[in-house]
């Protein structure tokens, strides 16, 4: 059973929302980068929990508006 604390649900929902915004983003603008971002972003809460999510999904939303 994965850690279910609001926190880690916080996270994943706010790094979800932010993976499909950046999906929407580069499918409009025909972007790869963004596409593959948002997808890592909106995949990441299904493997990782608590303080790794917390970094992987920062790292993440970083890279998508990194140049």
């Amino acid at each position: 059973m994965p850690d279910l604390d609001p926190y880690t649900l916080f996270a994943g929902l706010a790094f979800s929302a932010a993976g499909g915004a950046a999906w929407v983003y580069g499918k409009r603008t025909s972007k790869m980068r963004p596409m593959l971002l948002g997808a890592a972003l909106v995949g990441v809460p299904f493997l990782l929990n608590g303080i790794a999510l917390w970094c992987a999904g920062a790292v993440l939303c970083a890279l998508v508006v990194w140049p």
